[in-house]
């Protein structure tokens, strides 16, 4: 009896199948019919990488599959076989680096998705804005573990005081396995937000937005 494609690897695959084209601006189909996978070599590839997203959830699919054509872009095709080696975790650790670095004005859309979030998350728990920041869950604070599983960019936090000393507060292990290149490149880091053009006058905007709407969400339950 055969064995079936799980929706996990199904999205990978198709998460592969769109990058593979769309970096190279060709036209692609969706997959739907995943007969002629199962049992293969294809599905073997498919069940090591579904493994690596289960144990490491906080990869972004579309960063790891975009890395190596961002790190070697004379490379026409990357297949399924390369995704599930530890080359293709090796070049998502290093672009990952590299976007990290990035002009902070490129990343203005995914801020404004980390600061719904952060709000969604304030009302959902109960507290301030201004009180997430400073929000734990066992020894780390919430925030390093959001910006860990990619639910919040790095630049978000920088306007919320006392960030960088807070860190420095908790056992080095901790900040080390939740957020150790932002402890290593802060001051790099804020150096650019604080010269970003766009970025940083639509946060310290947001940010008052924010905590009245979170304010208000929270007295209506009250």
């Amino acid at each position: 009896m055969q064995s079936q494609l799980t929706e996990l690897e199904k999205h990978l695959y198709n998460k592969h199948l769109i990058t593979s084209r769309s970096v190279k601006n060709k036209p692609f189909k969706i997959k739907k019919d995943f007969g002629d996978i199962v049992d293969t070599d294809k599905h073997k590839f498919l069940k090591r990488i579904s493994i690596l997203f289960k144990k490491h959830p906080e990869i972004n699919p579309d960063i790891f599959f975009q890395a190596p054509y961002k790190l070697y872009p004379d490379v026409e095709y990357f297949g399924l076989d390369y995704f599930s080696t530890m080359r293709a975790v090796k070049a998502y650790t290093t672009y990952k680096k590299q976007v990290f670095l990035q002009d902070p004005d490129s990343q203005l859309e995914h801020v404004k998705e980390s600061l719904r979030f952060i709000a969604n998350f304030c009302v959902q728990n109960k507290i301030q804005f201004y009180q997430y920041p400073s929000h734990q869950t066992s020894d780390a604070f919430t925030w390093m573990a959001h910006y860990k599983e990619n639910k919040i960019n790095v630049y978000t936090v920088m306007e919320f005081p006392d960030v960088y000393s807070s860190v420095q507060t908790l056992a080095e292990d901790v900040r080390g396995f939740f957020i150790g290149e932002f402890v290593e490149q802060f001051k790099s880091l804020y150096a650019l937000y604080t010269k970003s053009v766009v970025l940083r006058p639509y946060i310290k905007k947001a940010i008052p937005t924010l905590t009245e709407f979170v304010y208000k969400q929270l007295q209506r339950e009250v």
